[in-house]
């Protein structure tokens, strides 16, 4: 007796037949390409300002390729030229907006996924090759710097196509693949030196080749020896990887050095570095799920002594970070960039050995959503409200704000000028202030690096920028190269800081200098038993003064000593009242020029404190009056007892100065607020 099958079953097996032949992993490789791609120009126009790396390479690629080559050999720690040439005809033919630089990237990192996949399924099935190619589609690392306007994603794709290549080479042993991955090393070399990690890991694997390939290992010399021929014009020409190598053996790659980079590195190349992935646990969860997976197919990797291409991939970026850490470099999660491909491969390669047994479909798949979705939720920070660089968002402020020299006031003092500390901050301040000697006069600091700047070189030169000007606005940015030693703050501690704002590309900050408009507050004022007031200054009324204007600072020097050897930290509180009750206020921690704190004070030394509060543009006219509290760590004021000029202060918690008239800006000033509304404000 025949069975017939039922409709429904039938029907499923229809439906499981097309199915099958519809999703294949080809079909599912073109969707995570897709996604991936998606994932790359998410938002893209919204990531703000350019960093300083992607800033430098804007202004590199306006030269002509010549000039770029020129450049790019005198600089030292500097890439090869080749990305920069490209950099040059795209902004040529599009523009150097943001997002159009950005754009280059884009293709890169979209085209490393399948990249990743052809790499993958020389040593597994598709469908594990499918989940390296989803790791590196969904890889917040290699995402962000898919959206960068550098070299990197580049990079990262030359070293996997060159692994690719050298692999089918190696078995196949076919004159176009050999002509192939010569052309792909020797354009990742001049798109970048960390493609060349991928000719380390070639040569680590030969000892396994020459046994059983002898003939294909000799191959592999010849096309060594042409792309050395080929690269050594560069290498000879490039003065700044020459004048480089003295930096090696200047770092110290000690254990506690090790176990800091490890402790963010794992996390790094799994959910991003931190400015990419969010708080919480959920990075550290997945990282640790990705990480196991890796873990596990390392193991079978020497087992099967299978995919030894991929583990000397790993080898030799771990070789390259050390040799950084050696030269003296921070550690960066970019360094780590080529690994994610291969870590993407190994974990693959784990999941490939899951039995296929239906009840291991459950567990397979929540470690698949673990996998793949787990790192774009970790990031999702970075698809909402992130921003790359905000220099944009300082050299604003500054034209906004600065001002020129004040008729019949300040005599002697020249316009407002600005600092800059850190190195080639002249790239950005160029590209986001172009017309700035309209505005404002510029001191830099250094004029190059390296060398790192010296206490002479910043003492004469801020010297006579405070001789010459009466408001310094000092730009921060890059001072571990820069200053290393600090000669710069020591400095500054010797003016009135009226601002300091952090943004992502630096630190801005104003300074007062010195003008002789204070009004003197003498006497003795006891801080209960603890400290002593011989005097306090400040930018009070004066008939033989204009009063402030708004948009400006108000100085307050206050000469203070301690009585006995103190065990905590004061801080002050200044404020000032307008005639409506609105309050401006800041508080500082007391501290000398050395920058030492009141538990380090020495009893009866005298100290000078210096200090501003900023008054904005749009602050109401009138007669302000100004104030200081004394500060324990628990926030309790200080008992005031004493005289100063007249004032008498019979046990108060606070030292009332005096006046302060407030008129409106003489010049036009922006309304600070409708400025960051506009531009986007500090981080803090």
């Amino acid at each position: 007796m025949t069975t017939r099958p039922s409709v429904g079953a039938t029907g499923r097996g229809w439906f499981a037949e097309r199915l099958a032949r519809h999703v294949t992993p080809t079909t599912v490789v073109l969707a995570v390409v897709v996604a991936g791609a998606v994932l790359r120009s998410l938002r893209l126009q919204h990531l703000g300002d350019f960093d300083f790396d992607e800033v430098a390479a804007v202004w590199y690629a306006r030269s002509l390729p010549l000039d770029i080559v020129a450049a790019i050999a005198e600089a030292p720690f500097e890439h090869p030229p080749l990305y920069y040439i490209a950099l040059h005809y795209w902004a040529s033919w599009f523009g150097e907006q943001e997002p159009i630089v950005r754009w280059l990237s884009v293709p890169f990192g979209v085209l490393l996924i399948p990249a990743t996949y052809q790499l993958a399924r020389m040593y597994l099935r598709p469908w594990p090759a499918v989940f390296a190619a989803a790791v590196v589609a969904a890889s917040p690392m290699l995402i962000f710097f898919s959206r960068e306007a550098r070299m990197y994603a580049a990079a990262a794709l030359f070293g996997t196509l060159a692994l690719w290549l050298f692999e089918r080479a190696m078995r196949h042993g076919r004159r176009r693949d050999w002509t192939w991955l010569a052309l792909t090393i020797v354009v990742g070399a001049y798109v970048d030196y960390i493609a060349a990690l991928a000719l380390v890991a070639m040569n680590l694997t030969l000892p396994w080749h020459f046994s059983r390939r002898r003939g294909r290992v000799l191959a592999f010399v010849a096309v060594q020896l042409v792309c050395v021929a080929i690269a050594l014009p560069w290498v000879l020409l490039a003065r700044g990887i020459q004048d480089s190598l003295p930096a090696f053996g200047t770092g110290e790659l000690g254990l506690n050095l090790v176990r800091d980079v490890a402790a963010s590195a794992w996390l790094d190349v799994f959910v991003g570095d931190a400015s990419v992935r969010g708080g919480g646990r959920a990075g550290a969860y997945v990282a640790g799920v990705l990480a196991a997976l890796v873990l596990v197919g390392a193991a079978w990797a020497v087992v099967r002594r299978s995919a030894g291409l991929v583990l000397a991939k790993l080898v030799a970026v771990l070789g390259f970070l050390a040799v950084l850490l050696v030269f003296n470099k921070d550690y960066q999660a970019r360094y780590l960039l080529p690994a994610i491909p291969a870590l993407a491969i190994l974990a693959a390669a784990s999941l490939g050995l899951a039995p296929r047994r239906t009840w291991v479909v459950a567990p397979v798949a929540a470690v698949l959503l673990v996998g793949l979705a787990g790192p774009v939720y970790a990031s999702r920070a970075y698809f909402d409200d992130y921003r790359r660089g905000d220099y944009r968002s300082i050299t604003s402020t500054i034209e906004n704000l600065a001002r020129p020299l004040r008729p019949g006031r300040d005599q002697g003092k020249f316009r407002d000028a600005v600092v800059l500390a850190g190195p080639w901050q002249g790239w950005y301040w160029r590209h986001y202030f172009p017309d700035f000697l309209d505005k404002v006069d510029v001191w830099f600091l250094p004029d190059e690096v390296p060398p790192a700047v010296t206490a002479r070189e910043v003492n004469k030169k801020l010297e006579r920028a405070a001789n010459n000007h009466r408001r310094l606005w000092v730009v921060l940015a890059g001072l571990e190269q820069a200053d290393p030693e600090g000669h710069v703050a020591a400095w500054l501690t010797s003016q009135w800081q009226a601002r300091s704002e952090v943004y992502r590309n630096g630190v801005l900050q104003l300074y007062m200098t010195n003008v002789l408009d204070l009004v003197n507050r003498r006497g003795r004022v006891l801080l209960d038993r603890d400290f002593q007031i011989d005097q306090i200054q400040y930018t009070g009324t004066r008939a033989d003064q204009g009063p402030r204007e708004a948009g400006d600072g108000v100085r307050f020097s206050v000469f203070l000593r301690a009585q006995h050897p103190l065990d905590y930290d004061l801080r002050l509180r200044i404020w000032l009242r307008t005639p409506s009750g609105v309050i401006y206020a800041k508080e500082l921690y007391a501290q000398d020029r050395q920058l030492r704190r009141t538990s380090e004070w020495q009893p009866g030394d005298a100290h000078q404190l210096r200090t501003a509060l900023w008054v904005p543009a749009e602050a109401e006219p009138g007669s302000y009056q100004a104030f200081i509290a004394f500060l324990r760590p628990d926030d309790r004021p200080l008992t005031a007892v004493g005289e100063l000029s007249g004032i008498v202060h019979p046990g108060v918690d606070y030292v009332w100065l005096g006046p302060v008239d407030i008129a409106p800006p003489s010049v036009p000033l922006a309304n600070e607020a409708e400025l960051r509304a506009a531009l986007g404000g500090p981080i803090r």
